[in-house]
């Protein structure tokens, strides 16, 4: 199977503004790679650093070292350094987030959160469910 999400030595830390400064590393030195068809878990007590990995991936937070590569449109997209308009094409085309918040009102099943981008691209909707 061909990777499609390669991560290697990903790590973050948050400074604490407000705490004079305080440094808190959240992420050390993570690496994985997803391939096609794959399901991965991320396991973990509660402050592990697995959503905080998920918003690196993602681009929603910038990682202070390491690569978070997606494979978009047939070549390599590094969201960790990539320009916004890139992670923006990213996002669009190739890869979704959904939080683990999800809207509480009105209360929508994570199946129709997965379809909406598929749907606004003008996807049929039982191709949008299919594929979601």
């Amino acid at each position: 199977m061909v990777p499609m999400l390669e991560v290697e030595n990903l790590s973050k830390t948050f400074v604490l503004h407000n705490q004079h400064g305080v440094s808190l590393p959240v992420l050390g030195a993570v690496s994985l790679t997803v391939r096609g068809g794959e399901c991965l878990v991320l396991n973990g007590p509660s402050g592990a650093g697995k959503s905080t990995l998920l918003r690196c991936v993602y681009a929603n937070y910038r990682s202070h070292s390491g690569t978070a590569r997606v494979w978009h449109r047939g070549s390599w997209v590094d969201m960790a350094s990539a320009l916004p308009q890139k992670v923006l094409a990213v996002r669009r085309h190739t890869m979704g987030y959904v939080s683990q918040f999800l809207r509480v009102i009105p209360r929508i099943p994570a199946l129709d959160l997965v379809m909406e981008p598929l749907v606004a691209q003008g996807v049929h909707l039982d191709d949008a469910k299919r594929d979601a």
